[in-house]
């Protein structure tokens, strides 16, 4: 049998912070996450269902798992919670930014934003930034987005993001919210450059969760039966991700897009443009006013390579 990667402390007795933490991948992962022993911070929305994964994760571990709640239709909620993480967690070790959408018919967030843009982009990118002094008091520290498959066919329109003037498509909307998380880590990836943080993405595959829950198609039992039989398991997507949240062979590894093992995969074609990245992230920076994201460089500690 392949020896499995080797794992680094960055899970075990650190702090690990999940989105999106109450379904599929990212309930998947902040298990995985609490049986590799780490402390676990499981944001969301839904204070029920974090209650659920909190008694999960202590039958499975014993686990030291927290919630905290957070609407990421709400950039409001979204300040509130990364308020509250920073004051009780001032070093963070790990951030999964992994919450998401995909909205049946155009809708606006409570900030007037496209729904799927504003919960799948610009949430996490407010989060990260108001993170990013707790990442770098927990560095070495990293950042771990999730992509999809889909951003390879995503168009990003900066003109009109929102699909204001163009036609509305959920396909269209969700691709390009998964290219734009693929740009937004590049571009942090940079501006973290020498920080101790590093910013991944993983594209985990198509997998068997109910994103597709708003959509008519997807509400018959056979349907959603196949769907389980077909695609991967959230616990299968969950070990990619974690396997980038903790291998040791990726210590210092950053801006990179990895898929079923640790060799980076290609990045959409359209994400290798540095000025719409650019532009990406000032827009969406003056649109939820983030403060700018740097990190001074981590001094070099005795016996460091």
């Amino acid at each position: 049998m392949p020896r499995a990667a080797p794992t680094t402390s960055v899970s075990q007795n650190r702090v690990c912070v999940v989105t999106g933490a109450t379904r599929g991948i990212g309930r998947a992962t902040a298990i995985a996450f609490a049986k590799l022993g780490a402390q676990v911070v499981v944001v969301g929305r839904d204070s029920a269902r974090m209650d659920e994964v909190r008694r999960e994760a202590n039958r499975a571990a014993n686990a030291d798992v927290c919630c905290i709640r957070a609407d990421f239709a709400s950039l409001a909620s979204v300040r509130r919670a990364a308020g509250e993480i920073a004051t009780r967690w001032p070093a963070i070790h790990v951030l999964i930014n992994n919450a998401g959408i995909n909205a049946g018919r155009r809708q606006v967030s409570a900030d007037g934003f496209e729904l799927t843009f504003a919960v799948n982009h610009l949430a996490p990118f407010l989060l990260t930034s108001l993170l990013v002094p707790a990442l770098a008091a927990g560095a070495p520290s990293r950042i771990v987005n999730v992509t999809s498959v889909f951003a390879h066919v995503g168009l990003l329109d900066v003109s009109d993001i929102m699909f204001e003037r163009r036609r509305y498509s959920s396909t269209r909307a969700y691709n390009q919210s998964k290219l734009a998380t693929v740009m937004f880590t590049m571009e942090l990836a940079e501006r973290l450059a020498s920080s101790g943080i590093t910013a991944n993405c993983v594209s985990p595959g198509l997998v068997a969760t109910d994103l597709m829950r708003e959509h008519w198609w997807f509400e018959p039992r056979w349907v959603r039966w196949l769907w389980s039989r077909w695609l991967l398991s959230p616990e299968t997507a969950a070990e990619r991700v974690v396997r980038v949240a903790t291998s040791a062979a990726l210590d210092g590894v950053t801006g990179k897009c990895f898929a079923t093992a640790l060799r980076p995969v290609s990045l959409p074609r359209r994400a290798g443009d540095a000025a719409v990245r650019r532009a990406l992230w000032d827009l969406s920076a003056g649109l939820t006013n983030a403060e700018p994201v740097s990190a001074a460089p981590r001094a070099t500690a005795p016996g460091d390579v």
